[in-house]
């Protein structure tokens, strides 16, 4: 939202680079987390893994480009960021889906 926000011209970029930097150390810290967690589904712990750094380098790719005043970066990094979270739902719902 920040970013659509900011795409818009209704956030200022200081606002939307340290929403975007917060939002990285949560997904960090999830990450690292998720990592560290007994499961009884190496697998699906892999994939949620995996969805969670693809999210976060997207993040942090718009960061990048919003401290860069890259306009078609920071374009191209939300829609990264629109597919990862879609991965991640994907990922979490397996992951966390009852097991026979």
């Amino acid at each position: 939202m920040a970013l659509d926000a900011w795409m818009a011209g209704a956030a200022p970029s200081a606002y939307t680079a340290s929403t975007l930097q917060s939002v990285g150390k949560t997904l960090a810290d999830a990450e690292a987390q998720i990592r560290s967690a007994a499961t009884a589904a190496p697998a699906e712990q892999a994939d949620l893994t995996a969805a969670v750094n693809d999210l976060s380098v997207a993040v942090a790719r718009a960061e990048t480009g919003l401290r860069a005043g890259d306009r078609p970066e920071v374009q191209s990094a939300q829609q990264n960021v629109r597919m990862a979270l879609r991965s991640l739902v994907v990922a979490y719902a397996k992951y966390f889906a009852p097991k026979p």
